[in-house]
């Protein structure tokens, strides 16, 4: 007697007869029993079965067609049933995550792409500043994009799904609303020249001081209205006296007032507000590179001409003064001329 090791539940009754069940790839299982002695062989199916033939009322007959034998028809039999009966796994997985955006709360859902490859969930937090999750679905795990002083680690991979994730980027969301709240007085008070461009995700800001001054904060998170880490931009000359009053009056910073209330008291300045009238005209990009950010490095060294005031990244100047016939080196300073007034200049590096 014929028996099929691929369907082990088919009992054989004969060599060309066998009766009990099918079972398919995603483990459920159709009662069957055949005859193949005669022609055509005596089908019988459950109620299951008989009415998904019903929609395929000539399958049957094609199925027989194919199959010179008992083995070969249960074969063909089990391949047409899998692709009627047997959902793909990427169909169950898009439609689970169908189920899941639409279980999601609707003004959560940005954008849902056509492919249903990405997701972009929302959030407002209690500031009113709207927050963007990018969440990548054809890969595995997922990846995120957002906008975040931190990266978003989403724990449980193995049962993920769009609410846990959602929750997840609140939970973040409310743990940086009083750095947020610091920050929007900040840029709402002063004339901020970075990030550029505007960022949630950077904790710093570089302010305009005075025309030839720039002033980089960079808040503690954790105690955004803390004395900040500060780092003057300008010539030697125009930055010393902020620095002095800094290092004076260090310990009169009121973590109980503003960051740009502290900065004005402690600077004895009044903190400039951006211009409106398109008047950006401050440049903080190197004079000879003609970029801001080279690796990590930002122009800092600049012309001490009042009529100048260009800034140099170190090493970009220090290239410049290696061209120029006349330069020359005492220790760790290297001597040269403004690339842009000739006047002199010098900086901190080794040639």
């Amino acid at each position: 007697m014929v028996r099929i090791s691929s369907q082990p539940q088919l009992v054989p009754l004969t060599n060309t007869s066998l009766t009990g069940f099918l079972k398919l790839s995603d483990d459920s299982e159709y009662f069957l029993s055949v005859d193949y002695s005669c022609y055509p062989p005596n089908v019988t199916f459950g109620d299951e079965l008989r009415s998904e033939f019903i929609k395929y009322p000539t399958k049957l007959t094609k199925l027989v067609d194919q199959s010179k034998t008992l083995e070969s028809f249960v074969e063909n039999l089990v391949s047409f049933l899998e692709d009627i009966l047997v959902q793909p796994t990427d169909s169950k997985h898009l439609l689970a995550l169908i189920n899941q955006v639409a279980n999601l709360p609707s003004e959560s859902v940005k954008s849902i792409d056509q492919d249903f490859k990405q997701i972009v969930l929302k959030h407002t937090d209690e500031g009113d500043r709207e927050h963007h999750l990018a969440i990548q679905l054809d890969s595995q795990p997922p990846t995120y994009v957002c906008d975040l002083p931190q990266q978003l680690q989403i724990d449980n991979e193995n049962t993920w799904s769009c609410q846990a994730v959602l929750k997840s980027f609140r939970e973040v969301i409310s743990q940086y609303q009083a750095l947020w709240d610091v920050l929007d007085d900040i840029d709402s008070n002063c004339w901020v020249i970075e990030p550029e461009p505007f960022s949630r995700g950077a904790v710093h800001r570089r302010i305009v001081l005075k025309e030839d001054v720039s002033l980089i904060v960079t808040l503690d998170p954790s105690q955004p209205t803390s004395l900040p880490r500060c780092r003057f931009l300008g010539s030697a000359k125009s930055i010393q006296p902020f620095q002095n009053l800094l290092d004076e009056r260090v310990d009169d910073w009121d973590p109980a007032l503003g960051v740009v209330e502290n900065l004005g008291s402690i600077l004895d300045l009044e903190l400039l507000s951006k211009p409106t009238g398109g008047e950006n005209a401050i440049s903080i990009d190197c004079g000879v590179c003609y970029c801001y950010d080279m690796m990590g490095q930002i122009p800092e060294i600049s012309c001490n001409n009042e009529t100048c005031k260009q800034l140099f990244h170190v090493e970009c100047l220090v290239e410049w003064f290696r061209g120029l016939p006349n330069v020359r080196q005492s220790f760790g300073t290297v001597f040269g001329e403004c690339p842009y007034c000739s006047k002199a200049m010098h900086v901190q590096a080794v040639l």
